[in-house]
């Protein structure tokens, strides 16, 4: 079960009917510190927009750091019903069931608690990277498989303020 406090803060971020939100509030969203977020802006790992009338976060670029901190499930647990209208049908989370060994299923579950994560989200890293290796090929394979891939782009929305 997931925390109160988190759940509408991950709401916040994906169902942010405007294109952008300030550093401070997205400081406020993704639970870091002043200077995490400093320190994220000058590694690049957070993308600005400076405007006459202040520093902006895209939604999306907001929406990309909340899936590198926050399992997807989590995600799609707190948004609840309202996943289907934020997280395109290809990206949202399916079962899926296979049979392997016995070594296989206890490397994954060691690396798992090792990483502090889900097999699940292991496996989907894991998938991400093979995703990444091939998209040129997946892409004119798999109808959708491009978009699915670069969700949550934005850059063709963005607007400047």
């Amino acid at each position: 079960m997931l925390d109160q406090h988190l759940i509408h803060r991950i709401r916040t971020i994906f169902l942010h009917q405007r294109p952008h939100v300030t550093v401070a509030d997205a400081t406020v969203l993704l639970g870091w510190s002043e200077s995490e977020m400093a320190r994220a802006i000058r590694a690049g790992e957070i993308e600005v927009t400076s405007t006459d009338i202040g520093t902006w976060i895209w939604r999306e670029e907001l929406m990309a750091k909340a899936l590198e901190l926050w399992a997807q499930e989590a995600i799609e647990e707190a948004l609840g019903v309202d996943a289907v209208g934020v997280i395109p049908e290809a990206v949202r989370l399916i079962e899926l069931r296979v049979r392997l060994p016995r070594y296989q299923v206890a490397m994954l579950e060691y690396f798992a608690g090792r990483d502090r994560a889900s097999v699940s989200g292991l496996l989907a890293r894991e998938l991400d990277g093979m995703a990444s290796a091939h998209a040129e090929e997946l892409s004119s394979a798999v109808s959708g498989f491009a978009r699915a891939l670069g969700w949550p782009d934005g850059d063709s929305a963005r607007v400047p303020c």
